[in-house]
Parts: structure tokens; C-alpha cells; sequence
């Protein structure tokens, strides 16, 4: 059977020219400066109808929420609270700025000015702001002994990324980690604050970033533990305990309309004793590392080691630093200078 292979490629022909544009779309119109600029304002009217209005200022600066219903009883409650904090976040931040290898003096700095912006960014009243274990223990991690001109830079980056991460919209990328996730990063960090600071707390130059490392340099000084600083680490552990159990005890019944102006006057002392707890020991520690100073004839102002039993934090600079932005560049003491992808590149990543 002889087939027609004009037929053939005539049915089977490939493409079409039914969609081809033949004319060729000519230029287009050029506009002056006039007719580009009345285009740019009605494009910023519009987004400024929806960016400008109350519901959205509201939004970004929550402070104008609950600043008309303020009152005198909520200002007297927030400064009972203020000095609290306050008087707890003096001792937390330093050991923070500790655990992140820094000095004291940048746990204060970053202790208060968190709290002071989020008064008017804050959404929730109960979230605290500051210093933090996870985040300190990160940042150690991160700068392995780099300074505190590397930690401003990257406390910088870290904001600049979350500013993105908020403006984009990529919150939701939190309702992905699961709970056990979670739950096991908070404790393998608890793990290892606990581990970091066991060589503090006897005394011993130990040094590592993980677990293991922390171990192993721990058991190799062991030998040359502090007998003070053990049993002044060990008192002060054991009069937060009983301090806060001291907070959770009434006297007299239960019932407060049974309790007499004695059993209240009581009760609400040993309150604040054991809401101060942190503070009245770092005083009270603070006050016998200072007799054991001057009872040594050595200068308290001065930045040499005190001949005493125990460490001491040593002298903290009074005032603040100079506000301007972190360093993108640095120079060496040999004279080399470090650009900011060079600073960026020294970062490690976190190992747990």
C-alpha cells in the first residue's frame, strides 16, 4: 500500500504562524517631568492613605495605645516593678555579658536599652527584654573571643536581619518548628550555661565550645580549684534558694481577711526580701569582697587583681559609651586594616 507523503506532511506539519504579531509595537510615549512627577505623588498619596492612617501608626507604635487610659495607680505598680527589675538586672546582665565572654560592662549596656526602646515598640507587657542565657551563650559561640567591637557589630546585623525578616513578612516560618525542637534546643542550652559556668564557680581557667571540650578542660584543672570562690559560690546558690522559698510562705491563715496588720506586714516583707533575692546577695557579696579590699591595704579603684580569696568582677568604667554606629573596619595593632566581609567571614557558626 503506497502511502502519500505529501498528505502525511501536510497533516502533520509542526508550528503556526496563526499567533505571529506582524505589526511591531511602536515607541512609547515619552513623558516630561511634570507628567512623571504628578505619576510618583498620586503613587505616594495612595500608599501614604494606607500607611499614615491610625490603625496602622497604632500598630507600629503600640505606646499610643495605652498611654491615654494610663493612670496614677499604673505608674506607682510599673516603678515597684522598674526598680525590681532593675535591681535584678544589674547582677543577670553582667553574668550574661560573662557567659558571652565579654566584659561587664557591655551586659549593662545592652540590659537597658532593649527595655528602654520597648516601651514604645512592645506589644506584650510580659516579655522580657535584655540579656538572655540562649542568646548569650550564642554569642559566645559566635565571636569565640573576637571583642566587644565584633559583638556590637553583631548585635547590628542581627537586627538589620530580624527588621527584614519583619518587613517581609516571614513570621510564619516560626509555626514550622515543632515543640520537641524547641523544647530540646532550650535544653541542650541549659546543659551547657550549666557546664560553662561550673569553672567559675570553682575557681578554674577552663575553656571550650561544646559540651565535650567544656568537660575535658574541666577535669584537666580540676586540681586547681578555688577553696573561695567554691564556698562562695556554694552560699550564695544556697541563699537564693531558701530566699525564694521564703517569698512562696505566708504567716498566719491563709485567708487574708483573717490575717492580722501583723501577719501582713510580715508576709508582704518576706515578699520583697525574696523578690530581691538576686540583689541582696550581689550587695552583700559585693560588701565582703570590698572589706576584704581595704582590710588588704589594696586600692579599690584600681584595675590590678586584689590579693583575696575569691574573683572579683574588677573595675567597671562609670558612664557611657559614645553613641555611634559599629565598626564596619577595624586596624590591628600590626596595622593591617579589616574590612567588613573580612569581620564577617571571622564569625563562627554555633556548635551545641
Amino acid at each position: 500500500m503506497e502511502v502519500n507523503d505529501n498528505n502525511l506532511r501536510s497533516q502533520y506539519t509542526i508550528g503556526s504562524n496563526d499567533f505571529i504579531l506582524v505589526d511591531e509595537v511602536g515607541e512609547r510615549p515619552k513623558k516630561n517631568v511634570k507628567e512623571k512627577f504628578h505619576e510618583f505623588s498620586s503613587c505616594l498619596n495612595s500608599n501614604s492613605k494606607t500607611v499614615f492612617t491610625y490603625k496602622t501608626i497604632t500598630k507600629r507604635l503600640p505606646i499610643l495605645q495605652w498611654w491615654p487610659t494610663y493612670s496614677t495607680a499604673d505608674c506607682i505598680g510599673d516603678l515597684l516593678a522598674g526598680i525590681t527589675v532593675g535591681l535584678t538586672l544589674i547582677p543577670q546582665s553582667m553574668a550574661y555579658s560573662a557567659l558571652a565572654g565579654l566584659p561587664p560592662q557591655q551586659g549593662l549596656y545592652g540590659s537597658f536599652v532593649g527595655s528602654l526602646m520597648y516601651v514604645f515598640l512592645g506589644t506584650c507587657k510580659e516579655v522580657p527584654m535584655g540579656p538572655t542565657a540562649i542568646v548569650s551563650l550564642m554569642t559566645y559561640n559566635t565571636l569565640h573571643g573576637l571583642g566587644p567591637v565584633y559583638g556590637t557589630l553583631l548585635c547590628f546585623l542581627t537586627g538589620v536581619i530580624q527588621l527584614i525578616m519583619s518587613v517581609v513578612g516571614l513570621g510564619f516560618l516560626i509555626d514550622f518548628i515543632s515543640g520537641p525542637v524547641n523544647s530540646g534546643f532550650t535544653s541542650a542550652v541549659a546543659i551547657l550555661i550549666v557546664a560553662s559556668q561550673i569553672k567559675d564557680l570553682i575557681g578554674i581557667k577552663a575553656a571550650g565550645t561544646t559540651l565535650l571540650d567544656m568537660i575535658i578542660s574541666i577535669s584537666k584543672d580540676i586540681n586547681h580549684f578555688q577553696l573561695g570562690d567554691t564556698w562562695l559560690g556554694i552560699i550564695c546558690i544556697v541563699v537564693i534558694l531558701l530566699l525564694r522559698r521564703m517569698a512562696l510562705c505566708q504567716i498566719g491563715p491563709k485567708d487574708v481577711k483573717e490575717q492580722t496588720t501583723f501577719h501582713k506586714i510580715m508576709n508582704r516583707t518576706m515578699w520583697l526580701i525574696g523578690t530581691f533575692r538576686n540583689s541582696i546577695v550581689v550587695i552583700v557579696s559585693s560588701y565582703v569582697g570590698y572589706v576584704y579590699i581595704t582590710s588588704s591595704g589594696h586600692d579599690v579603684t584600681s584595675s590590678e587583681i586584689p590579693p583575696i580569696p575569691f574573683k572579683v568582677v574588677g573595675k567597671i568604667p562609670s558612664g557611657l559609651p559614645e553613641f555611634d554606629l559599629p565598626k564596619f573596619s577595624i586596624t590591628r595593632d600590626n596595622g593591617t586594616t579589616v574590612g567588613f566581609f573580612e569581620m564577617v567571614s571571622e564569625y563562627r557558626v554555633l556548635e551545641l
